[in-house]
């Protein structure tokens, strides 16, 4: 996901790119590999993402 907002951010405008990356982030939120980031931190130990 970062990958595509870092192409699209020289094609399209600053509003643009910012509503792109909200969405990006709401969706990116919503993933086990987040959830997982959560959990680790708060558990004090390393992530074990599985890239979901």
């Amino acid at each position: 996901m970062t990958k595509r907002l870092l192409r699209q951010a020289g094609q399209v405008s600053l509003e643009t790119l910012l509503e792109l990356s909200a969405a990006t982030q709401a969706l990116a939120h919503a993933t086990g590999d987040h959830e997982e980031a959560i959990a680790a931190m708060l558990e004090k130990r390393g992530a074990n993402f599985a890239g979901r």
